[in-house]
């Protein structure tokens, strides 16, 4: 009976494990707490080098967790930006950082938060590899899809 529990023991500890301590595994969040849901990328308008990527950001732990950088191999800049509306005319800004309150999701979606890339290394693949690092010095990885404008 006790080598059944250590075995059972072990089994829910490997599926509950992190690899790298950054990706989830078998749809269980990663040890930080934030997972990255529904990652994609507006493929980019013809002749430009920019664009703008948009996902869900659900933070699982107790504690508020703070997006400071975005990276990735196909983008030589990613920044953090939201629209604000100033005199009635739309305006991108950028921001240093984006707080995900502990427990909550925050949505980054067309005509709100986003991240604005720039430099892009076209043209650019189907699955995008993209690096979402914290103020803690964590990071997280997903993949964006590329999505066409039509």
């Amino acid at each position: 009976m006790r080598k059944l529990f250590y075995t059972l023991v072990l089994c829910m500890c490997a599926q509950i494990s992190v690899a790298d301590g950054q990706t989830p595994i078998h749809g269980q969040p990663p040890i930080h707490g934030v997972v990255a849901e529904g990652a994609y990328v507006r493929e980019p308008i013809p002749g430009r080098y920019m664009s703008a990527a948009f996902l869900t950001l659900k933070n699982n732990s107790a504690q508020d967790k703070t997006l400071v950088k975005a990276e990735a191999d196909w983008a030589g800049l990613i920044e953090i930006h939201t629209h604000l509306h100033e005199d009635g005319v739309m305006r991108m800004r950028q921001l240093n950082e984006l707080q995900i309150p502990a427990g909550q999701s925050v949505t980054l979606q067309p005509g709100g938060l986003h991240l604005m890339l720039f430099k892009l290394d076209l043209p650019l693949e189907n699955s995008l590899p993209l690096s979402l690092c914290f103020n803690d010095g964590q990071c997280i990885k997903t993949e964006a899809a590329l999505k066409s404008l039509k």
